[in-house]
């Protein structure tokens, strides 16, 4: 007879080692044993009869913190080529130049450009802007050297919610409008709102002076005014209520009718989350202002990074609280302006900078995952990742440029993820923590054609899961995108395998090929503990995809 201590664990068997602690969702296998026909496997409901909806092109977006020129200097990061190779693989996108910051920025035409914004100019003499140097590697190694210090001033600021008003520069203007234009993003350029006239109008003043310089340089941009207003008094002391905001939309609006930009793109108001008063005041502005606006834009964070823990990242409940926001948006919508189109203008997993040692670590691509498919799922149409590069922890990019685990995730979606939207669940009691969503694969990919569909799935059980195929597609090639942590520290990595191997950087002009491991026909699809993972179904031949 076996010892005690060996007959436990031949009793436990798999479940008991799935138990033993985070670093074994980095190390169980692929869960590729998936047996065909397995009879363990969940059945899955996908609906390709007839598409759900559709999204943007780029509806996986992102920003860059207007708190970044709180200090010029370092705008001068949007020279560095690795940073601009990385914002390029996640094109088409918009760049949402925005945030608490916007409020507290005047643009000052006279200022003299920083010593770092003419070092990254003056490396482009004779050179074609995109393809040149850039950022001086002197100049770049200062400023991360810098950057731990002006970070901690942004995050007290926040903290404490005491904004100082600083000015920015038409060397600024540029530096942001050249790195959105060689990365091939769309820019959106937040204004000042709370710039007011004596009785209590918005002072636009400040606003044409931007406008005139851009189009004497013929940029191409949209516009946004304002950032949660319905958190003025807090950060300002000022009150502007939905109706005022919508009068001062209609103002900007007119601005831009009569410039080069009457073509250009209004957003707005970019308020927080829907509560209370915030409801209200969404509802009022919609009435006064909503006819200018292009979509409707508001902003959703799960937690306050100050006190989020591990549990609520890998919650099946606080996930399901973001259902609860997009209905409450919606339902103002279509109550004020149906039809509209609403956007997701700014989110990441907690506020206040992100959760310390979770928001930048392979536990926050379960919400971030999850979001996206929600997002598709319900009908929004844009949805814009606070932060690519910038202070706290829920960044893409961290502060030496290394792409963080929610950055390579962002990258697999925009390879593998179409805009056409189907229905997709799992049958029986696993649905809440085995969360699953459907699309048309990206027809771009030079891998796979019109009609493949691209399945994503989460597994927050912490044992091997398997999902099994409808009979239609039972016998379909599939091709596997898995996701794990990567290192000794199991969810809390800040790197990431696919399929096995650690994705990195080949150098700072090129991304890492993005390899699948193809399954065989008839395999259930494998998710271990704590994972996520796409799965490209070809030769579907899927109508809507066609």
């Amino acid at each position: 007879m076996p010892p005690p201590r060996l007959l436990l664990l031949l009793l436990l068997g798999p479940l008991g080692a799935a138990r033993a602690g985070d670093g074994d969702a980095a190390r169980a296998g692929d869960g590729d044993a998936a047996r065909a026909g397995d009879g363990d496997a969940a059945p899955l409901d996908l609906a390709t009869a007839r598409p759900l909806r559709s999204v943007s092109p780029a509806f996986l977006s992102f920003t860059i913190d207007a708190n970044l020129a709180t200090n010029p200097r370092f705008l001068a990061f949007l020279g560095s080529p690795r940073l601009r190779t990385l914002a390029r693989g996640l094109a088409p996108a918009y760049l949402r130049f925005g945030g608490t910051k916007t409020d507290f920025l005047i643009f000052d035409p006279k200022k003299e450009a920083t010593f770092e914004e003419k070092s990254c100019w003056r490396s482009q003499v004779n050179q074609d802007f995109c393809k040149s140097r850039s950022l001086p590697s002197k100049v770049e190694k200062r400023l991360r050297l810098e950057w731990p210090f002006q970070e901690k001033l942004l995050l007290r600021e926040q903290h404490q919610k005491k904004f100082n008003t600083t000015t920015y520069s038409r060397s600024s203007v540029d530096m942001l409008y050249s790195f959105a234009n060689c990365s091939g993003l769309d820019l959106i350029f937040g204004l000042n709102e709370l710039l007011r006239t004596a009785d209590s109008q918005w002072d636009s003043s400040n606003a044409q002076l931007l406008l005139d310089y851009c189009s004497s340089k013929g940029y191409d941009i949209s516009w946004e005014l304002g950032n949660e207003p319905n958190s003025f008094r807090k950060k300002a002391g000022i009150f502007i209520d939905g109706w005022q905001l919508g009068k001062d939309f209609v103002e900007l609006h007119k601005l831009l009718q009569n410039s080069t930009f009457k073509n250009a793109k209004l957003y707005g108001p970019d308020v927080g989350q829907p509560r209370g008063k915030t409801v209200k005041m969404l509802q009022s502005f919609l009435r006064a202002g909503g006819e200018v606006i292009d979509s409707i834009t508001w902003h959703h964070y799960y937690l306050n990074g100050r006190i989020a823990t591990k549990e609520d990242f890998l919650n099946p409940d606080v996930l399901d609280t973001f259902t609860v926001s997009v209905q409450k948006i919606l339902q103002v919508v279509e109550e004020t302006r149906p039809g509209k189109k609403v956007w997701l203008g700014e989110t990441s997993s907690a506020y206040g900078g992100g959760a310390p040692l979770l928001s930048n670590t392979f536990a926050a691509g379960f919400m971030w995952l999850d979001k996206l498919g929600l997002s598709a799922q319900m009908g929004i149409d844009v949805v814009m990742r606070q932060v690519l590069f910038g202070a706290g922890n829920y960044h893409l990019v961290d502060q030496n440029f290394k792409p963080l685990p929610d950055y390579w995730l962002s990258l697999v979606f925009k390879q593998l993820v179409g805009t056409t939207v189907f229905t997709a669940s799992v049958q029986g009691p696993d649905r809440s923590k085995l969360r699953v969503y459907l699309h048309c694969t990206n027809s771009d990919h030079p891998k796979y054609k019109e009609g493949d569909l691209t399945l994503y799935a989460l597994n927050l059980y912490n044992v091997t899961k398997y999902l099994q195929l409808p009979y239609r597609l039972f016998n379909k090639e599939v091709d596997k995108y898995l996701l794990k942590p990567s290192g000794p520290d199991g969810l809390l990595s800040k790197s990431v395998q696919l399929n096995g191997a650690t994705l990195k950087m080949v150098d700072d002009q090129t991304l890492p090929a993005l390899t699948e491991k193809p399954l065989r026909p008839g395999s259930s699809l494998g998710l271990p503990a704590f994972s996520y993972g796409f799965f490209v179904i070809k030769n579907a031949k899927v109508a809507a995809c066609l």
